[in-house]
């Protein structure tokens, strides 16, 4: 069994949760050094300071140091010398500020994609939640080599790549079955995402807008994380769509929220980025049948007879794959859905992370570091 230090700089929501099923659910034994998931700036300008001060009180040493994209990997380790100087790095991506969306008319901050880069290079492996989103930090690299006076050594990307593999985030699914429910009529369209415009939910609204007014029925339940800046479109829906709405707001509960997901026929994204997917995950377990973008992590989720039917390319289409499923024909192929979804429930996840530890840990009488 390794002992491992997990560094968390962000330990809030899905970082938070998967932090704390990886230590749940893993034979290994793991020490968490984790900061408040505020501020996400200041987690990666300032995290690797603070922890650095905290990790000196830590006892013992380690077989593997495992930390997250939130951390600027290279001042930890320069802050710890020699403390860390032989113990192996495993560098972790939930997501990444190369590609991560931008607010309308602001600018690429290349101070963190730079710190993603080389936290990248200075770790001994690399591991992305998503074979997409793999795809898709490497490839932002190479592109980025095309672009005048870049801080990039190209030669070193192929260094990266050659050391990244896939872990997926496990799910927390089982909890779901004790608070199941029966779905009635009219059918519901669930939105289970953040508010926030890099969920890009002005296409869920016009596609509901434009189905209201075909006189389709249908109920609409909008959860998940309002955020700081909550899209005004789902803010006034209720206003938009009368007597639609069936739950509008953050469910108060963990129970609240999956009854949420059981009623549902549908859950729609519109997303204009996904690495991973947990909330389509854990709506896919219920039966509830995903409509997602053709695209990012999404068809790694589905089973690959579903895709002509959950993955759209555009408005229209969306609003084509909307109107079928709310007239209840074909039925929704539940079991298919639940099988695809326990791919990433932490029975299936962790033996994995485990064997990706067990190949990480091992000790190295010189550091194999960069």
């Amino acid at each position: 069994m390794a002992r491992c230090l997990f560094i968390e700089p962000f330990y809030g929501g899905s970082h938070k949760a998967f932090a704390d099923g990886l230590v749940r659910h893993s034979r290994h034994e793991y020490s968490l050094l984790t900061l408040e998931g505020a501020e996400w700036r200041k987690r990666m300008r300032r995290g690797a300071i603070e922890l650095a001060k905290q990790a000196t009180a830590l006892e013992g040493p380690f077989d593997l140091v495992i930390a997250t994209d939130m951390l600027d990997l290279p001042v930890f380790l320069a802050l710890t010398r020699p403390r860390f100087d032989r113990t192996p790095v495993l560098f972790y991506f939930h997501e990444n500020q190369f590609t991560y969306p931008r607010i309308k008319g602001t600018k690429f901050n290349s101070w963190f994609g730079q710190v993603n880069y080389l936290s990248a290079l200075a770790a001994d492996a690399v591991a992305f939640n998503s074979e997409f989103h793999r795809r898709d930090f490497v490839g932002a690299l190479r592109q980025m080599t095309q672009e005048p006076n870049n801080w990039l050594v190209a030669e070193r990307i192929d260094d990266i790549e050659a050391k990244s593999s896939v872990l997926p985030v496990g799910v927390d699914l089982a909890w779901l079955d004790a608070v199941r429910v029966e779905r009635g009529q009219p059918p519901v369209v669930l939105w289970n995402h953040r508010w926030e415009f890099d969920k890009a939910p002005e296409g869920f609204v016009r596609a509901l807008a434009g189905l209201a007014e075909e006189g389709v029925e249908f109920q609409v339940t909008v959860a998940g994380e309002p955020g700081l800046n909550p899209h005004p479109g789902l803010v006034k829906l209720p206003e938009l769509l009368p007597g639609r709405i069936r739950h509008h707001g953050y469910a108060p509960t963990r129970e609240d929220y999956g009854r949420l997901l059981w009623e549902s026929r549908v859950v729609v994204s519109t997303t204009r980025h996904e690495f991973f997917g947990i909330s389509t995950v854990e709506a896919m377990y219920t039966g509830c049948l995903p409509i997602t973008p053709d695209g990012f992590s999404y068809p790694e989720l589905l089973p690959k007879e579903l895709y002509g039917r959950c993955l759209f390319r555009s408005e229209e289409d969306l609003l084509a794959h909307l109107r079928r499923e709310l007239s209840g024909q074909p039925a929704v192929p539940e079991r298919e859905l639940r099988r695809a979804a326990e791919r990433f429930a932490w029975a299936q996840v962790a033996p994995a992370w485990d064997r990706a530890i067990d190949e990480n840990a091992e000790p190295e009488e010189v550091p194999r570091r960069g």
